[in-house]
């Protein structure tokens, strides 16, 4: 079947007028790949806190600040809390851990920052933990 003149190039121009939501698409889906990935790895960072909380008394060595800066490598300024630490053998109370650092959406922020919708995602990603006293 041949092409008549006016159909010469259609397929051209539909390429790309759907190869940047094509594109937009795929870096979405990597975008929200990294940053399920973020939250992930501080929830288990902050698993790691509250494990090192709880498991001595006293000031343990090292300490659940130190051993969630330890499970994140390569996350820059993590924020961490602590409540409480237990303090006596044989406490029940309860340890709680949050850790959360900013995430930098790459491909996500500027386009949403095209239609006026940046705020809508979350600057940063954080993780809790809580467990009992004594392990």
């Amino acid at each position: 079947m041949r092409r008549t003149s006016a159909e010469r190039g259609a397929s051209a121009v539909e390429f790309a007028i759907l190869l940047p939501l094509v594109l937009l698409i795929i870096g979405g889906i990597v975008d929200f790949g990294r940053f399920f990935f973020a939250k992930i790895e501080l929830t288990n960072a902050a698993r790691e806190g509250a494990r090192a909380a709880v498991v001595t008394t006293g000031t343990p060595t090292p300490g659940p600040t130190e051993r969630v800066i330890t499970a994140l490598p390569g996350v820059a300024a993590p924020t961490i809390a602590i409540n409480p630490i237990c303090a006596t053998a044989g406490s029940t109370a309860t340890v709680t851990v949050s850790v959360s650092a900013p995430f930098e959406w790459m491909v996500l922020k500027p386009a949403m920052n095209l239609v006026g919708g940046a705020g809508a995602l979350p600057p940063s990603a954080g993780g809790k933990a809580a467990m009992r006293c004594g392990g």
